[in-house]
């Protein structure tokens, strides 16, 4: 049995039989954040949580707060998010360098 070309068209476009991978659109993402803006946002966080740490260090050293276990937790909090901060940067740069190593 044998299926002409434009039984096979109907068939195909009815969705009983698919022929190789289907096209799909591109969509623009919904958001219009660049990578390049959620990685500025990203590091302003992580300054901004240094600066909290400092700050809350200096105001303990000036006698203004004897709350020490918030200054610990800011501390804490900033080593971590800085600490994610290196490791992400370093994953980004061994990608790259995975990357470059590729032939083409």
């Amino acid at each position: 049995m044998s299926i002409s070309p434009i039984e096979l068209r109907a068939l195909q476009q009815a969705g009983e039989v698919q022929l190789g991978p289907q096209r799909q659109e591109l969509r623009p993402p919904e958001t219009k954040d660049s990578f390049a803006d959620m990685l500025t946002r990203a590091v302003g966080s992580v300054d901004e949580t240094m600066k909290t740490s400092e700050q809350s260090m200096q105001d303990f050293a000036a006698g203004k707060t004897e709350n020490v276990h918030e200054v610990m937790i800011n501390m804490q909090r900033a080593q971590l998010s800085f600490q994610m901060m290196v490791e992400i940067r370093n994953k980004a740069i061994e990608t790259y360098q995975e990357i470059s190593r590729m032939q083409i």
